[in-house]
């Protein structure tokens, strides 16, 4: 019990034992430079593209899209495993960011003629509104057990 106070992990309240962290701050921090970077190198390659089609929009938006999802990961790595609400509403504009992110990549998709990139437009708005609702029902349920005092 010394050492669960020592290490700082919640105790549950429910079986008295420790919880494992929810969040590793160095895999948190290393996976939010990781996703700067790639902002910044779709940025470029947009930005070298020689015309305005598509495509060129399309990388901007994906290196807009990078950018935020790394400072998303960095602040978390930054709170650590305290501040568990702080991590709920981060999680929760993760998400609404990701639906919303999906509607922009589906409207530049089907802005192009073709059936595939219709096809392209739809598959991505399923995703990511799946991937919106795990982040904004899954994650802050999960965290909600974390909340519990020391």
């Amino acid at each position: 019990m010394k050492n669960t106070k020592k290490l700082g992990l919640t105790i549950s309240s429910k079986t008295g034992e420790p919880l494992k962290p929810f969040i590793k701050p160095r895999d948190a921090l290393l996976s939010g430079i990781i996703y700067i970077a790639l902002g910044f190198l779709y940025w470029w390659w947009a930005h070298i593209s020689y015309s305005w089609e598509t495509f060129p929009v399309f990388t901007y938006f994906l290196s807009l899209f990078f950018l935020v999802e790394g400072c998303f990961l960095i602040s978390r790595a930054k709170l650590g495993n305290k501040h568990v609400l702080v991590h709920q509403i981060i999680v929760l504009i993760n998400g609404l960011f990701i639906l919303f992110m999906g509607f922009v990549f589906s409207i530049i998709l089907w802005s192009t003629p073709g059936l595939l990139y219709m096809v392209g437009g739809i598959v991505i708005i399923i995703t990511s509104t799946l991937v919106s609702i795990i982040l904004c029902l899954y994650w802050p349920v999960k965290l909600e057990k974390y909340k519990v005092k020391n």
